[in-house]
């Protein structure tokens, strides 16, 4: 699964949660509901750090080819 897939996959999850906690306001839904958004809004932002820093590498890797030319 690529990162763009992956992230889409998230969205959807956090969507369905969304919804769920609209529709059901029992108190253990809810703070069901609020955890599953909660972590699928760290591990979005975790995959996102993870490629930024994966990007910054290769850019780097791609400049110490340039200079060592």
């Amino acid at each position: 699964m690529d990162q763009d897939e992956f992230l889409q996959k998230l969205d959807q999850i956090e969507e369905q949660a969304q919804l769920t906690l609209a529709e059901f306001p029992k108190t253990l839904t809810k703070e069901r509901q609020r955890m599953i958004i909660a972590l699928v809004r760290y591990i979005r932002t975790e995959a996102d750090r993870s490629l930024l820093f994966q990007r910054n590498e290769t850019e780097n890797e791609a400049l110490a080819r340039l200079r060592s030319v």
